[in-house]
């Protein structure tokens, strides 16, 4: 045998180095499928978080509104707050804005449920939510040197129409009223806590 073919014959790698080869591209690509299944698992996760949590967040929307509409009824309904200018904390109203409310307008009694008063009302649907709310005038204590009557307020005129005779415009001028700010607390289940806020007037 010539030199030319020895060397061409021990230049063809040997079968085992071969199978080396194959079993070091299969470790790779096991690798590189487990790397993607992790992140397939964690694609679904994050979904599966998503869908729950507008799903709590639904629920919490919907006891907060039926706190509300109380609010609404306690408020306007006759027979109910004997005067806008005490507090009635039977009925989780305050006749003026309470110190200690966050940076995103919570009343202090609603940032924690130990605070939340055992006087006041809650609600609590079939889901698990239980809806914490307070009603705020939105004006400040007598305390500070201003009117008790509400008359240093958050206020807004009435609407109201205008009278004409002969040609005449007559604007009947009506009192202002004051704003109510309503602000809700719903702690649902997996420890969600939701907050909702409404005007009233």
């Amino acid at each position: 045998m010539s030199r030319s073919l020895r060397r061409c014959a021990r230049s063809w790698p040997t079968p085992s180095r071969q199978h080396g080869i194959v079993v070091f591209v299969a470790l790779i690509a096991v690798v590189l499928m487990s790397l993607a299944a992790v992140g397939l698992m964690r694609s679904v996760n994050t979904s599966t978080l998503v869908v729950g949590n507008l799903a709590f967040r639904q629920a919490a929307q919907a006891v907060a509104s039926s706190a509300v509409e109380r609010a609404v009824y306690d408020m306007f309904q006759p027979g109910t707050i004997a005067t806008p200018n005490n507090h009635d904390l039977n009925r989780n109203y305050y006749a003026f804005v309470q110190p200690g409310e966050n940076a995103m307008g919570v009343p202090a009694v609603l940032q924690s449920v130990p605070a939340y008063p055992l006087t006041f009302q809650q609600m609590t649907d079939t889901g698990g939510n239980t809806a914490r709310y307070v009603i705020e005038r939105m004006c400040l204590p007598a305390a500070n040197g201003l009117d008790a009557q509400g008359r240093w307020c958050e206020m807004i005129p009435p609407k109201q129409g205008i009278g004409l005779q002969g040609n005449i415009q007559f604007n009947i001028n009506l009192d202002p009223i004051p704003y109510y700010r309503m602000t809700v607390r719903v702690d649902g289940p997996n420890n969600s806590v939701t907050f909702a806020q409404a005007m009233l007037r």
